[in-house]
């Protein structure tokens, strides 16, 4: 089972104004001269459309990919409510996805907070689809108030941070890219219920089997979570 088609149903979902990290990669995408005008773009592990949607409103063509069918049904909802039909979704890993398309590029390859690269290969892939990649990763891990407790009790960690990812590929290959780093501080607020679905799928996504029952000494009300992270963006032009 992919736990993203589970995750789906609560994933973050596009915005019509920009978060703050986006923001602050538009004015870096902008010092670079990176236009996405009439761009063929692919989105890789675009989950729900968060960028991709905001993308598409300047892009000729967005390939929207994600393993994840429950994200991508989203997505196409969104696009139908904003009209934009210049988005055509593919469900597959990229891994599956390169070894079928050798030969696709496009203009701009974009990946944001994605674990779809798995490898020195899939980073290759990478790379080789356009000039201009950008790639939005964890630069360190996520800390949150509410589920580093409960990741401490079961001797596991948040899973979304690799201490070796593109960037290490870049540099063992000596190839140049632009950096910048954001912090990043969001408050979620979840009903109780919710909020231990949420702690489970982390604890699935970590091979971690538990219960709502375990769960409950943990959880005894509604919560806001404050999450603290610091995320980098890598540019390869």
């Amino acid at each position: 089972m992919n736990l993203w088609n589970e995750k789906a149903k609560t994933y973050t979902r596009y915005q019509e104004k920009l978060d703050n990290i986006q923001k602050q990669s538009f004015k870096e995408f902008s010092k670079l001269g990176i236009d996405f005008f009439q761009k063929n773009i692919i989105d890789i592990g675009c989950g729900t459309g968060i960028w991709t949607l905001h993308l598409a409103k300047k892009a000729k063509m967005i390939l929207a990919l994600d393993s994840a069918n429950a994200m991508l049904e989203i997505l196409k909802e969104y696009a139908k409510n904003l009209k934009l039909k210049n988005i055509v979704c593919e469900n597959s890993s990229f891994t599956t996805w390169a070894q079928k398309n050798p030969n696709a590029q496009f203009d701009i390859a974009f990946l944001s907070m994605s674990p779809a690269l798995k490898d020195k290969k899939d980073y290759e892939k990478f790379l080789n689809l356009a000039q201009t990649k950008i790639y939005l990763a964890w630069t360190d891990r996520r800390k949150s108030d509410f589920l580093d407790p409960i990741f401490k009790h079961f001797n596991t960690q948040f899973q979304g941070f690799y201490k070796k990812d593109l960037e290490n590929y870049l540099l063992e290959k000596n190839i140049p890219f632009h950096k910048a780093i954001f912090n990043q501080t969001r408050k979620i607020q979840r009903k109780r219920e919710e909020a231990i679905e949420n702690a489970l799928w982390h604890l699935k996504m970590n091979g971690i089997v538990s219960s709502k029952e375990e769960l409950y000494s943990f959880i005894n009300e509604d919560v806001i979570e404050t999450i603290k992270a610091k995320i980098k963006l890598l540019i390869i032009q």
